[in-house]
Formats: structure tokens, C-alpha cells, sequence
């Protein structure tokens, strides 16, 4: 089920990692963060996580604009020895029309005889 976004809204998502067995885990180096349609979304990286989050590990997802979805995948290196073991994290995001600004009044239909 996709997380719902309202159009040129933002939220702050985060992501940790666990073992096999639940535990806390660590990755090695920074988490890349990337958007599947930045014409729908995108992403940019929070400096300086919250603890309990890895390097790069929060990131601030805004609804730029058009309706539709797109989905934010998290990247990190698993291996945390020399080798690179890449982990992908995915969140689905459905943008969602925003906040009514506007209103228009039309015709309907054609003029008829009182």
C-alpha cells in the first residue's frame, strides 16, 4: 500500500536497518536516496540523522507539483567489510491532488426559454 502525499506537500522519512534476527544493524558509507519520477517527487538528503539512523539515512520527500505515483528507494552497502553488498529499501507514494485554491464557474449546458 503506497504512503498518500498531498501535491507541493513534503514529509520526512527515515530509514534503519535490522539483521535476521531483528537487531539493530549497521551499513557502511552513506545512503543514497532516489526518486522513480522526479517530475512526481523528489528527494534530498537531511544532514546530520537523528540517532538510532545511519549516515544519510533521512531524507525529505516533496510532492513537486503533478498528481500520480512514485516510489523512493533507499541504498546502502550491507557488507561492512571491503566488498559491497547493496540493499535496496523501496516506499511507494501516492500523490494526491492538494488543498482547493481555486474555484471556476461554467455553463452547464445549453441557454433555454424561461
Amino acid at each position: 500500500m503506497a504512503y498518500t502525499l498531498p501535491s507541493a506537500m513534503q514529509i520526512e522519512v527515515g530509514v534503519q536497518y535490522t539483521d535476521a534476527a531483528g537487531n539493530p544493524a549497521t551499513v557502511d558509507d552513506a545512503v543514497v536516496w532516489n526518486s522513480s519520477d522526479e517530475t512526481i517527487l523528489t528527494v534530498s538528503v537531511v544532514a546530520g540523522p537523528p540517532a538510532g539512523y545511519p549516515n544519510g539515512g533521512v531524507c525529505v520527500v516533496q510532492a513537486v507539483g503533478p498528481i500520480g505515483q512514485a516510489q523512493i528507494t533507499a541504498t546502502a552497502d550491507a557488507d561492512l567489510g571491503a566488498g559491497t553488498k547493496n540493499i535496496t529499501t523501496l516506499l511507494d507514494v501516492q500523490v494526491i491532488a492538494g488543498e482547493a485554491v481555486a474555484g471556476v464557474i461554467a455553463p452547464i449546458g445549453d441557454p433555454s426559454p424561461i
